[in-house]
């Protein structure tokens, strides 16, 4: 599929720079021929457009200033690319969703993988902060996924986190531009950095100098949902930028999922509602990878060898996290001393290890 040409790329980024932002690059693209053409326009032509009359001046008074040219090799120097809806780069999971970005400013690499949001509360609790850790730790053993989310504070920042120390790819995508001087918020830059570094992207439909703007955060948070396979809400109080997320994810025909939390957190109220308006219920990576299409992880081939008993691979698939005797035997019904049994069996196999206060673990 062939690309947006150079040349109308620079224009593009000209009107964006001027502020042009979905609304106005719609009437744009409706009325003129190209971006170069809209660039060009007369005052009178841009308003009958539909243009109001700040944007119409921005424009005229942005084309004085700005040199295509230039602005290109800024976005070049800063290790940016500008991506096109027509680019063949452009991001498949966006095309089809309800206004998909004309364009994106990408650091770094959008990984070409099925790829999960995990959204929240910028007040995070530590409960919310463990369980977006666990339930992350566990989806990277069970499959090859990345982790998308709004690079904000509390649970956004965390969910990058989970994902980076799992080694897993991740992709931030934030309301402001993202070079360092408007990229919002501040003391997440350092994150958003190494996300790049480690092989993720930080995204943003805005170019760079564009500060954070108050209705920045519910637009990106279509571009979110556009990009994943579902939305994983972990905490959220009854008015949340999650939940415009989780919304956009159900406009979008894509999953939306929920970690229930404490009955009496503020926190808990808009991921209840959720749940209760039938958002899937979220406590492993299970309850996640059986409702979207994507491939498990297989397992290690010298498991595979040793796990010659469906006991043994119940239980051994049970301790992806540290659980005791009485935990298995809850999740399995299974007598007591057939537990012991087949626990003795995986750990003389080196399958399993013990964890203190008779808990146990896998291996691998």
């Amino acid at each position: 599929m062939p690309g947006m040409p150079p040349e109308q790329k620079k224009f593009l980024h000209l009107l964006l720079l001027s502020g042009a932002e979905y609304d106005a690059l719609e009437k744009l693209r409706a009325a003129f021929a190209s971006y170069e053409d809209a660039w060009r326009a007369s005052a009178s032509a841009l308003q009958t457009a539909g243009l109001g009359e700040d944007r119409v001046h921005a424009i005229t008074e942005g084309r004085v200033r700005l040199a295509a040219d230039d602005e290109m090799r800024k976005l070049v120097a800063a290790g940016i690319a500008l991506v096109a809806r027509e680019d063949p780069e452009y991001p498949a999971d966006l095309q089809n969703i309800a206004q998909p970005p004309f364009g994106l400013y990408i650091k770094g690499r959008i990984p070409e993988k099925p790829r999960i949001a995990v959204v929240g509360t910028r007040k995070a609790t530590a409960y919310g902060r463990e369980a977006v850790k666990k339930i992350i730790a566990d989806l990277a053993r069970a499959a090859d996924v990345a982790i998308v989310s709004g690079l904000a504070q509390g649970i956004d920042a965390q969910a990058h986190r989970a994902a980076l120390d799992e080694r897993l790819d991740t992709v931030g995508v934030i309301g402001s531009g993202i070079d360092r001087a408007s990229f919002f918020p501040p003391e997440n830059y350092a994150l958003a950095e190494e996300i790049v570094a480690k092989g993720g992207a930080v995204i943003s439909e805005y170019p760079p100098g564009t500060p954070a703007l108050k209705h920045h955060f519910p637009a990106r948070n279509r571009i979110i949902a556009g990009l994943t396979r579902g939305t994983l809400v972990a905490e959220a109080p009854e008015k949340s930028g999650a939940l415009i997320t989780a919304n956009f994810a159900l406009e979008q025909g894509r999953e939306v999922f929920a970690i229930p939390g404490p009955l009496f957190s503020p926190t808990s109220t808009g991921v209840h509602r959720l749940i209760q308006d039938g958002a899937k219920l979220v406590s492993s990576a299970d309850d996640i990878l059986n409702e979207v299409d994507i491939p498990r992880r297989e397992m290690p081939i010298a498991a595979a060898a040793a796990l010659t008993d469906e006991t043994e691979r119940t239980i051994w698939e049970l301790l992806r996290e540290p659980q005791s005797v009485d935990d298995l035997k809850r999740s399995t019904q299974l007598p007591t001393p057939a537990i012991i049994t087949c626990i003795s069996m995986l750990e003389l196999k080196g399958l399993i290890r013990p964890m203190g206060q008779n808990r146990y673990q896998r291996v691998a």
